[in-house]
């Protein structure tokens, strides 16, 4: 059977929603050991099988999805013909272009948009869905895997896969819109534990082999480092160790980046920025500043973290037109003690304007991320609140322990 080395986390869910499959159908099978009467065990049956192939289709969306949107983010992969004929509205482009949306996040629900009102049942459809983010043949790949560890005489056709796909689905559609009667009207027709099983466990070895065929899923890009800041920044502020210095080196400083912030922002995001830095400032395990050497000012904020750690939490970065808040997890992961909190931290940001999927672009980058936040992000009446509290949270550790 086909071996799934590193599952999505679409996939993983996949398996979730087959098990809950499984168990309506061991349930019923001790229900009917014990001859209830109440009700017909077999609609359990009957629920299992619904229950599977709904999982199946959440998971070809899900699984599309995800993959589309890491070859939006990586441009060095090849991409398939359908993916480049997707239609996308000239309000996504400006929400990306002019308001500085993250692309996975604004994509992806473009995308669940677009994929959310189709249906994977049938396996024509599953391969029309699948060619958006692969060359792959489809089905002839999947019996492959499905073959690979089969005796000869247990091999089977890509034809087979499929029509094996179309009864379970058929089926499915008679439980769910016509309460599985028989079409000459004697009763409803008969269905059993066994069938149950073998329809749930053809559906797992289907996927499984999907995703084989498939491959693994682009690799993302390590973001790229913002504008305005420079490799000379991030080696000047990792010099700085754990100095307890008001400011540290840098062609720019409080007042000039002040001025290009009012000069980029509105009034509102242009507040917020200067209170994010004034919250540093006054904070009571703040390290220092590093201003930046490049063409616009910029500020990284370093705050104490530990005995002898200390971490650069943020940035605030700046061109000609616009300033935007740079949340650097890719420089907190390897300290000890922010660690185990940029999950948090992730989760609470995750409640602004364009960041429902940062968590979950994190986890899967190895928050090896500096994700920027925008003007859209930045204007929400509640950034504020949401941006300070969270770095008062990530720091809150150090505190207790300080206690």
């Amino acid at each position: 059977m086909p071996v799934v080395e590193e599952p999505t986390e679409a996939f993983t869910e996949f398996t979730q929603n087959i098990e809950y499959a499984k168990r309506l159908v061991s349930g019923g099978e001790r229900l009917a050991q014990l001859r209830v009467g109440a009700f017909d065990v077999d609609d359990l049956y009957r629920a299992a099988w619904v229950q599977a192939v709904a999982a199946l289709d959440h998971w070809v969306t899900r699984e599309i999805v995800e993959r589309a949107v890491r070859l939006a983010e990586n441009p060095n992969v090849e991409r398939p013909t359908k993916f480049s004929t997707l239609k996308m509205p000239v309000e996504l482009f400006e929400r990306i272009h002019h308001h500085d949306q993250p692309l996975s996040a604004t994509f992806r629900e473009h995308l669940e948009q677009t994929f959310g009102y189709m249906t994977f049942q049938n396996p024509d459809k599953i391969k029309e869905g699948f060619a958006h983010v692969s060359k792959t043949k489809l089905w002839p790949k999947v019996a492959e895997a499905i073959n690979r560890d089969r005796t000869p005489s247990d091999q089977v056709t890509a034809e087979a896969v499929q029509t094996k796909v179309r009864q379970i689905a058929a089926r499915r559609n008679r439980i769910a819109h016509t309460a599985d009667r028989n079409l000459d009207g004697t009763g409803r027709a008969a269905i059993t534990a066994a069938e149950a099983h073998s329809a749930i466990d053809w559906l797992t070895l289907t996927a499984e082999g999907i995703v084989v065929a498939l491959g693994k899923p682009p690799s993302v890009p390590t973001q790229e480092t913002p504008e305005g800041v420079d490799d000379i920044a991030e080696a000047a502020a990792d010099a700085a160790g754990s100095t307890f210095a008001h400011a540290g080196p840098g062609a720019w400083d409080k007042e000039s980046l002040f001025r290009q912030i009012e000069k980029t922002c509105t009034a509102d995001v242009a507040d917020l920025l200067m209170t994010v830095y004034r919250h540093a400032e006054q904070h009571p395990f703040f390290s220092h500043f590093y201003f930046g050497e490049s063409k616009n000012p910029s500020a990284t904020a370093w705050f104490a973290v530990g005995d002898d750690e200390s971490a650069a939490v943020w940035s605030i970065y700046t061109d000609d037109k616009k300033s935007v808040l740079a949340i650097n997890f890719q420089w907190m992961r390897d300290r000890t003690t922010l660690a185990k909190r940029l999950a948090p931290l992730a989760n609470t940001l995750s409640s602004l304007p364009g960041l429902r999927d940062l968590p979950r672009d994190l986890v899967a980058r190895n928050y090896m991320r500096r994700p920027s936040l925008g003007h859209v992000t930045l204007s929400a009446p509640s950034a504020k609140h949401v941006i300070v509290g969270s770095i008062d949270d990530l720091l809150r550790s150090r505190k207790r322990r300080l206690l």
